[in-house]
């Protein structure tokens, strides 16, 4: 066994006992219940309106879990940076019947403004706007430009980017459209971007804390085709590989995501989070999770820990497999991938 697939060990035994030692279930719980009812509310929404790429819809936990009775919202995003929140006015008349009646999308960057001009240069202030008014209409052409950032505020706004480019590469339909096939997102509804909160922050140098309400994100949640079945797949992006942050502290950190995910699915509400993650079939008694790290190809790309299974000590037979995903890109599009999953 190698050193790194000991440390692997190590780190599912160190996250497995600070959940164990933390109150996190009841929250997750009542997170699904309520994001589950609400999947026939969003997936409704959806079909009022044109999203207009590159601008892409997101919605997180806190939008997600609001109650049936209130109006739908979307994160609307450009490069993964929030621009401005889509609402859905007086949606669902009757959900049992799948009928909408007396609706309005309307648009608005009032949260958004001061970092639009930032870092896109946008002027546009919208304050509730229909979506289909030529004020929206300004504001999605100036979108439609494909901007380059004008500021680079820190880190994180370079990996969202990274993430938004990787979330449309997979989310392409078709197989001679992809540079990688058989791979498509996590989406509410199949029809927009969950980013999938932690209790549990990690890095990876190997460090994990609970963090609660406040814990690190999932960059990339996805559902692989491999080996004959669907896997979950659980993805840690980086806009660089670099000697000091090389593809294994990338697994780490994912991995450390992972086996919050498979203690997720193993609690009381694991059945409902497999359905929200848009499986059909129920959950299967042992669960086989993968975790990729997805970073920039170059000479410092590592292919030894592939396919490397790593396993819990108890008699779930439960395993998380090890993968690499390398890309390229070229005028804001991933055009090449190299990847164990495809392999």
């Amino acid at each position: 066994m190698s050193d790194f697939i000991k440390e692997c060990e190590s780190t599912v035994l160190k996250v497995q006992k600070l959940l164990n030692e933390k109150d996190w279930k009841i929250r997750y719980e009542d997170y699904a219940n309520k994001i589950h009812a609400k999947l026939d509310s969003i997936k409704l929404s959806k079909t009022l309106f044109h999203q207009w790429e590159p601008l892409y819809l997101y919605m997180n936990v806190t939008e997600a879990k609001k109650s049936l009775n209130s109006d739908v919202s979307f994160n609307l995003r450009y490069q993964g940076q929030a621009v401005a929140t889509l609402k859905i006015i007086d949606t669902i008349a009757s959900i049992s019947t799948k009928k909408v009646e007396d609706k309005a999308v309307c648009i608005s960057t009032k949260e958004f403004e001061a970092k639009n001009k930032r870092d896109f240069n946008c002027l546009e202030k919208l304050d509730n706007c229909l979506w289909n008014s030529k004020e929206a209409s300004r504001f999605r052409d100036h979108f439609s430009k494909k901007l380059k950032r004008t500021v680079v505020s820190k880190k994180r706004n370079e990996e969202h980017r990274i993430e938004s480019l990787l979330l449309t590469e997979f989310s392409k339909k078709k197989k001679e459209d992809k540079a990688l096939c058989k791979i498509q997102p996590v989406k509410l509804s199949k029809v927009c971007r969950f980013p999938m909160p932690t209790p549990i922050s990690a890095s990876g140098s190997g460090d994990v804390t609970f963090s609660g309400a406040n814990g690190g994100g999932i960059d990339i949640l996805a559902r692989v085709r491999k080996g004959g079945s669907t896997k979950l797949c659980i993805i840690e992006v980086k806009d660089e590989n670099k000697p000091s942050e090389p593809p294994k502290k990338a697994i780490l950190q994912g991995l450390a995501y992972a086996i919050f995910i498979r203690e997720l699915l193993r609690s009381k509400s694991g059945d409902l989070w497999w359905k929200i993650y848009g499986f059909e079939k129920p959950i299967k008694k042992s669960n086989h999770l993968m975790v990729a790290c997805a970073m920039p190809s170059n000479k410092n790309n590592d292919e030894s820990f592939k396919n490397e299974i790593i396993n819990f000590d108890d008699e779930s037979g439960d395993t998380i497999q090890l993968q690499y995903i390398y890309f390229e890109e070229k005028n804001n599009e991933i055009i090449e991938i190299d990847s164990s999953l495809k392999k």
